[in-house]
């Protein structure tokens, strides 16, 4: 399956082995969001980080991140994931932190998807979510058959079930809970299918 994977989520060094070992998985996303249970503190990321090969990109995700916390943690990152930003902030924000900036667009309704244009110019590159961001839940796919810039990510409810139909709209895709078994914690099984699954 010819795609560019990003698993997200990551908060443990066995998951990053087993990802490495398997192979298939272009991007890892370490999320700094107090809400969610993968929440990680700067120690745990730099721990984590440290471990993944450089030919894997390493992405934070951020929710309306203060410039003062991105100062603390862009040396571990390849690129910063961000959520609730304007345009003005996301700019800020790669002049901050000279990395490049995946701006997340939270889907809901079908108008939302054209926040992007917004951003072009700004921001590097574009993630769709649903506006359950990390939860399994799904938008109508279908809003994305108008978008006009080529090679963005897609986000929210893809599975092992689905990823061939989600592969059909984009070749990059980002997978997060659907790859656990208890909320927050990646399954290695899970994992593994999942790798296998994209590399045929």
């Amino acid at each position: 399956m010819p795609i560019e994977l990003k698993i997200c989520g990551i908060n443990s060094e066995k998951i990053i082995e087993t990802i490495v070992q398997n192979g298939g998985c272009q991007y890892l996303g370490f999320i700094f969001y107090p809400p969610s249970p993968r929440n990680l503190t700067i120690e745990e990321s730099k721990k984590l980080t440290s471990i993944v090969p450089d030919y894997i990109k390493k992405v934070a995700v951020l929710v309306k991140p203060e410039n003062s916390f991105v100062e603390k943690i862009k040396d571990q990152f390849d690129y910063l994931q961000v959520y609730e930003t304007s345009p003005s902030k996301s700019k800020a924000l790669k002049l901050i932190s000279n990395k490049k900036i995946i701006q997340a667009i939270k889907v809901k309704k079908e108008e939302d998807i054209n926040l992007y244009k917004q951003y072009i110019g700004v921001t590097d590159e574009f993630l769709f979510d649903s506006q359950a961001m990390e939860k399994s839940s799904i938008f109508d796919w279908n809003y994305l058959n108008n978008i006009e810039i080529k090679d963005w990510f897609l986000a929210g409810g893809i599975d092992i079930n689905n990823i061939e139909q989600a592969a059909r709209i984009t070749k990059k895709l980002d997978l997060n809970s659907s790859l656990e078994d208890t909320e927050g914690k990646k399954s290695i099984k899970k994992v593994s299918e999942l790798l296998l699954k994209v590399k045929q």
